[in-house]
């Protein structure tokens, strides 16, 4: 598949979920309306917060991401640390600006590892890692989510039915993955065979069978990322922990500075729902379904209705909003490195 082709794909995919997104946060939005939540107070919730409350809470999104920067340092040999939350900032400042704002990001991110030496294929290689990685916590913790909240009461067993199954499903994916990235891929790859299989059989292709070469694409990406896995295994799962805990963290502190004291497990729950909706990337960084996803399960576990949209609202400012001018600022001060090393290309790399 071309670049190009791939770029078409990505699109079509947006424009047909793009409607199911905006039906999602139509409905969330219905129930928080029809559960007293009042747009209006909310903002004005968050905008009695105080100077010190504010670089608070900045204090604590940054450690978050300073904890995921160990992460994808660890997806590339040799990138430090102050190189990874370079990429991670720029590459969501980009993302969070524009639709389908992903590949533009990335393709800043590959011009960055280029010019500090890195080639292509390990750039491949670290997206590979660094997005799996993401992508296999978010399948993981449904699960995790669904016993914490069993287990401290603010479920009903008779109410998680519904949800044992998906949340079930995601796990078992979600260890898929898992054990591919360290280098067992049999299991992925007789699934992969069995979906591409399914997929020409359904077409009817005889020229070009649907997910002919899917199995070649997936061994392709997994090339080389076992070694990497294995030799960074304890600082991608320090990274990835430490980076759900400061986000875990930052939302708790939302709800609590504007006046909403929930349970640990019910936070959690709505870190969860904003996080799976990440994953529809039809909109600049998750806009509109996250929100409408992390309220609706605030609201539905028992949390004011107005004060869980001023939380979700004050954490979404800082993981979508801020993210802008702080990829702007790292990408001039990697602008600026990149001049001063073109000016002086004996000297020492800053």
């Amino acid at each position: 598949m071309s670049a190009r082709s791939g770029v078409s794909a990505v699109r079509g995919w947006q424009v047909a979920l793009l409607p199911i997104a905006l039906a999602v946060a139509a409905w969330a939005a219905v129930r928080a309306a029809t559960a007293g939540a009042s747009f209006t107070t909310a903002i004005g919730l968050i905008g009695e917060l105080t100077p010190a409350q504010v670089l608070g809470l900045g204090l604590v999104w940054f450690l978050g991401l300073y904890a995921h920067a160990i992460a994808l340092a660890a997806s590339l040999p040799g990138l430090t640390r102050l190189r990874a939350l370079t990429l991670n900032l720029t590459g969501s400042a980009v993302s969070n600006v524009l639709p389908l704002g992903g590949l533009a990001g990335a393709a800043l991110n590959l011009t960055m590892i280029r010019s500090w030496g890195h080639g292509s294929l390990d750039f491949a290689r670290f997206v590979v890692v660094s997005k799996s990685c993401d992508v296999i916590t978010k399948l993981l913790l449904p699960a995790v989510a669904l016993l914490a909240l069993l287990s401290s009461g603010a479920l009903a067993p008779a109410s998680a039915g519904p949800w044992t199954i998906p949340a079930a499903v995601a796990f078992a994916a979600g260890c898929l993955l898992l054990w591919a990235l360290c280098g067992r891929a049999t299991p992925l790859l007789r699934l992969v065979e069995l979906a591409g299989r399914a997929c020409s059989r359904l077409t009817r292709r005889t020229d070009r069978p649907v997910g002919a070469s899917w199995r070649a694409t997936v061994l392709d990406l997994l090339a080389g990322v076992d070694r990497i896995v294995r030799q960074g295994r304890v600082a991608l799962t320090l990274g990835m922990a430490g980076y759900w805990l400061g986000q875990g963290a930052l939302l708790w502190c939302c709800l609590r500075a504007v006046g909403v004291d929930a349970m640990p497990a019910v936070v959690f729950a709505g870190l969860v729902a904003e996080r799976l909706m990440t994953l529809t990337v039809v909109t600049p960084g998750g806009t509109g379904p996250a929100e409408a996803g992390m309220v609706a399960v605030l609201i539905a576990l028992g949390a004011d209705a107005t004060g869980s949209l001023a939380g979700v609202l004050l954490f979404r400012a800082f993981v979508v909003v801020a993210a802008i001018p702080a990829g702007a600022l790292a990408g001039l001060g990697w602008w600026s490195a990149r001049q001063v090393r073109g000016r002086n290309p004996g000297g020492r790399r800053p």
